[in-house]
């Protein structure tokens, strides 16, 4: 298979009266970039657990109308991460798959893992050659430094965010024939 070039930008914030070194911060946003795309993949294949989910609830035998309602419906553009995420809360609460704070817990790591792909996904890097900044926005323009405690807060969130799903709700990958 063909790799695909990636075309990117860097914003570089040099530091005042310093010569920026081009050649290290291509190798540390060229991290930041690796980062960006497991949190991306991360967050996508959490997503596919909800909609297995989800169809697997509204259609337990599977079937013809199923792959419809998976494609026309689930996996459109109009089906975002937040209205898979309602669904799924929609899901726990009808079958009481979670009650109380475990609910209220995972609805929050739902949205937690949907607020760090949004934000890699819509974001900016930045570099002063040293450090590495993600600008996004969420509720208003946000500047996050992301040193490794933070990757690491993104990481937590999102591998528990998708061990907890495959935990309620199986794992997708066998439930197929």
């Amino acid at each position: 298979m063909k790799a695909l070039p990636a075309m990117f930008t860097t914003r570089i914030v040099p530091e005042s009266g310093t010569v920026p070194d081009f050649e290290h911060i291509m190798t540390i946003t060229g991290v930041a970039r690796g980062n960006r795309a497991s949190v991306i993949e991360g967050a996508q294949s959490l997503e596919q657990m909800l909609v297995e989910a989800i169809v697997k609830y509204f259609f337990p035998n599977g079937g013809e109308k199923a792959e419809e309602f998976t494609a026309l419906v689930i996996e459109s553009d109009t089906c975002s991460f937040s209205a898979k995420r309602r669904l799924i809360m929609w899901i726990v609460e009808k079958r009481k798959i979670l009650i109380g704070e475990e609910k209220n817990a995972y609805e929050k790591l739902l949205a937690d893992a949907m607020r760090f792909r949004n934000a890699f996904a819509h974001g900016t890097l930045s570099s002063d050659g040293t450090r590495v900044w993600l600008s996004y926005f969420e509720g208003g323009p946000k500047k996050q430094e992301l040193t490794d405690e933070y990757l690491r807060k993104v990481e937590v969130v999102l591998s528990n965010a998708f061990h907890e799903t495959r935990k309620l709700f199986g794992d997708p990958d066998e439930q197929k024939p």
